[in-house]
């Protein structure tokens, strides 16, 4: 999957040779993030940020190819166990959405996507200490993105957008009341709610 990823972002650079309607950006916003089924079902939405570049590619007047490149930090809040107080997980990545973009005005543009994301670190923070857990959570993850944009003028614009992950997070052993391990499997999914700003840089 990873050098699928490679040889698809191979191949929108290419586009860069082919289409000269072709804007870059950067741009930052607000994560608001879930990770589903880790440890517990009460998981609570935690905030995070997002940041990096973004590229549009216009074949039409109506259709574009937006790729990005972002660093972007998801989670979740999780709930006092027996063991543990409550704490706060963060899960760190490199994320490259590659999401189609259909105009329905000169304002407003649909999203619609794939998201690749590549795990940097992942952090548990409870009992007033931090934790690293990356060598729990699995290395890469896939989303679907829908969103939407909106210009407000001269390049810069505001977005919002859900991201929905499929991939199970981290790996799990089961045990019953006594402590004894009853088995193995893998559980949870990002769930991520991002809001932000853009500036594309516009050819004149």
């Amino acid at each position: 999957m990873k050098k699928t990823v490679l040889y698809l972002l191979f191949f929108l650079f290419s586009l860069t040779k082919i289409y000269s309607q072709i804007n870059f950006g950067i741009k930052t916003g607000l994560n608001i993030s879930n990770a589903k089924s880790i440890n517990s079902d009460n998981n609570k939405a935690r905030l995070g940020f997002n940041g990096g570049v973004l590229s549009e590619i216009e074949f039409s007047k109506k259709f574009i190819l937006r790729p990005e490149l972002l660093y972007s930090v998801k989670g979740c809040k999780f709930p006092a166990t027996a063991v543990n107080t409550a704490g706060t997980l963060s899960l760190n990545y490199f994320s490259v959405p590659i999401l189609g973009g259909y105009h329905l005005n000169n304002d407003f543009t649909i999203l619609l996507g794939p998201e690749f994301n590549f795990l940097t670190k992942a952090n548990s923070k409870f009992d007033n200490s931090d934790h690293d857990v990356s060598s729990n959570f699995r290395k890469f993850d896939v989303a679907i993105d829908l969103g939407a944009t909106y210009n407000l003028k001269s390049g810069l614009g505001v977005e919002l957008r859900y991201s929905y992950g499929f991939k199970d997070l981290v790996d799990v052993i089961y045990t019953d009341q006594m402590g004894n391990v009853t088995g193995q499997g893998k559980e949870g999914s990002n769930r991520v709610l991002q809001i932000g700003l853009f500036y594309k840089f516009l050819k004149k």
